[in-house]
């Protein structure tokens, strides 16, 4: 398959999967104990969304920028799989709900180390009062640990990393081995990665004499930006598929069932069809 029919065969399994699976402009009920099943599934529809953005930025010979939404895709299937893959106790679900406060939390303690150094002229006299809320929030939600050194009790502020979600599973690992350190030059804007855009002026290196040209790609990044995204789609999509098959099986319509089961197959014998028998 070109590009081109690979871009098409993509944007038909966004079409199918977010009809059929994730049931777009659908009602749905969460019973309580089932919320994180909520956030996987939004979650999966914002890879959905991700996932379209990076087959325009494809068409458009953008490569490079559709590493960095790439990057996203990874980082959301680490989240997906993080979640399903939870404990009794629901201690991911919790972690993960808890995050917004943590961040926020770290703003307010990088703010404070600001201050204290005198690099604002500033009056912050509500700082210690939100640090001391969103403490107690992280308190109140179990999110302390006893420090060794001191033996005191002290707040949980660690925040979610990529790098251990991917410990957590082996496929993602070497995912993560693979392609996200690549794709941080992109998101990062590292000068190695920003030659693209300079083309060379005759036997000039383009560090000295270059023609600024924003229409140029890397042809063999385009291709694994490409298969990648599908890659991570498609396993993202049968893994879900399983999970909610075995636990929450009422989320599936009847009548959607064998289709999608059938889908999953194609896509496991990496069939690339532009449809299939519906």
């Amino acid at each position: 398959m070109n590009k081109q029919e690979k871009i098409e065969y993509a944007r038909f399994l966004i079409e199918e999967v977010t009809s059929k699976f994730l049931l777009k402009d659908t009602p749905y009920i969460i019973t309580e104990g089932f919320e994180y099943i909520r956030e996987v599934l939004t979650l999966f529809a914002k890879q959905s969304n991700l996932f379209e953005s990076t087959l325009v930025l494809l068409e458009n010979n953008h490569a490079e920028e559709a590493y960095i939404l790439l990057r996203s895709m990874l980082n959301n299937s680490m989240l997906i799989k993080y979640l399903y893959n939870d404990n009794e106790k629901k201690e991911r679900y919790k972690n993960y709900m808890i995050q917004p406060v943590k961040s926020q939390l770290s703003f307010f303690y990088d703010v404070k180390k600001i201050i204290n150094k005198g690099w604002s002229n500033g009056d912050f006299p509500e700082l210690n009062k939100k640090i001391k809320e969103h403490e107690n929030i992280l308190r109140k939600e179990g999110f302390t640990y006893k420090d060794k050194r001191t033996n005191k009790s002290k707040v949980d502020t660690k925040l979610l990393s990529i790098a251990g979600l991917a410990s957590s599973d082996q496929l993602l690992f070497s995912h993560y081995m693979m392609f996200y350190k690549e794709a941080s030059k992109y998101e990062h804007s590292d000068f190695s990665a920003l030659d693209i855009y300079r083309r060379q002026i005759e036997d000039f290196p383009n560090t000295v004499a270059f023609i600024m040209d924003l229409a140029r790609t890397d042809e063999e990044l385009d291709e694994k930006v490409l298969h990648v995204s599908i890659t991570i789609y498609s396993l993202t999509f049968i893994e879900l598929l399983r999970h909610i098959n075995d636990n929450h099986e009422h989320l599936i319509r009847e009548e959607n069932k064998q289709y999608l089961a059938d889908l999953a197959v194609i896509i496991k014998n990496n069939d690339f069809p532009l449809h299939i028998q519906k």
